[in-house]
């Protein structure tokens, strides 16, 4: 393989508020790139995230001037985006004002500094319990890629989004979406009693969903959660998640047929979380993470539906930090491929929005 390119979507710098975090890149129906995150933090858990994003119109060489899609009184995580027929697709959530009040206070707190500390808890002590329940939850909006419609909530979340299905329906694979304690108080009557574990629903019109699937916990007693899946040739649904397993993070696989999860497969892959790539020759691109020393991105290609993969393939390995990741990919009308990421550049106290281009 070969980079050719790498470059910042954008900078974190050190200033107040301009943390990014969490990424998710794809290609819209009117065939630009699109790029959506976290931005405007403080640090990892803070009230200040919101949902942006920025438009390629050149492959990812240059990238758009940011846009706020959503920006709730609480904290604004993951950013997912999908194309859905001629539809985007956008996803985040958000944690409680205790949660948050909790890693500003605690052993491990990202916040460096007694004057951030003091202004994020008044932030939090701001926000009111009405607030909290509106905007409390798992949250996705559809719309043409530059508008969207009211963002509704989800019983699930996952950090890259939903897919496609083989029959053209909106399909998302993520985690019951809780309090942080396996509650689902919060979530429509109709999603209540989730317990914690890997879910997935569909929905024909992006608006009404069929009622969640579950699928099975590892059988080792391994933690998942972060799935991503791409559709297979035979219509099934291939799986991997973000798994936890004797103080290791690695990645299970799973697959999905005729609507029922598999058993859960360890992979052994040293990294998380998983986001999945077709091809154009219809090989599977798998990107993920590495928070291991040496830290960095990495990919695995399969030529078999996901079966097998192949060796390691190295697109960066020379962050000094373990808080990096969450990489998703798109393919350029090149061939070569755009991955993007999160990650400190230089000697920035908040993370960046970073991106590679490089063929196989």
């Amino acid at each position: 393989m070969k980079v050719w390119k790498t470059g910042v979507l954008v900078r974190g710098q050190n200033s107040p508020r301009r943390g990014n975090y969490w990424p998710t890149v794809a290609r819209i129906p009117d065939g630009r790139l699109a790029a959506v995150w976290s931005g405007g933090r403080y640090a990892h858990v803070c009230p200040y995230g919101s949902l942006r994003i920025s438009y390629s119109s050149d492959e990812g060489e240059s990238w758009s001037p940011q846009a706020i899609l959503l920006d709730n009184s609480l904290d604004d995580r993951d950013g997912g985006i999908t194309a859905w027929n001629d539809k985007v697709v956008v996803t985040t959530f958000t944690n409680t004002r205790g949660f948050q009040r909790e890693w500003a206070t605690g052993p491990n707190s990202f916040v460096r500094t007694e004057e951030e500390r003091r202004a994020i808890l008044a932030h939090i002590d701001a926000i009111t319990e009405a607030e909290e329940e509106r905007d409390f939850g798992s949250f996705y909006a559809i719309g043409d890629g530059e508008r969207f419609g009211t963002f509704q909530k989800l019983p699930i979340t996952a950090p890259h989004g939903p897919i496609a299905d083989a029959d053209g329906n909106l399909f998302y694979i993520g985690s019951a979406f809780t309090d942080g304690n396996g509650k689902t108080d919060t979530l429509p009557a109709d999603f209540h009693g989730l317990s914690e574990g890997i879910y997935f629903i569909v929905s024909e019109d992006g608006e009404n969903w069929e009622a969640p699937v579950a699928a099975p916990p590892a059988p080792d007693g391994a933690f998942l959660c972060e799935p991503h899946g791409f559709v297979c040739k035979d219509g099934s649904v291939f799986v991997g998640a973000r798994a936890h397993i004797g103080g290791k993070a690695t990645i299970y696989f799973n697959k999905i047929e005729n609507g029922v999860f598999g058993e859960w497969k360890q992979s052994k892959i040293n990294g998380l979380p998983p986001h999945f790539l077709r091809l154009r020759d219809g090989r599977i691109l798998l990107t993920y993470g590495r928070r291991e020393a040496p830290c960095g991105i990495r990919a695995k290609i399969s030529e078999d539906e996901g079966r097998t993969w192949g060796e390691e393939l190295i697109i960066r390995t020379d962050l000094a930090s373990g808080d990096i990741g969450y990489p998703s990919s798109v393919q350029r009308r090149d061939g070569k491929i755009l991955t993007v990421w999160y990650e400190y550049v230089e000697d920035d106290l908040v993370a960046s929005i970073v991106y590679g281009i490089w063929e196989i």
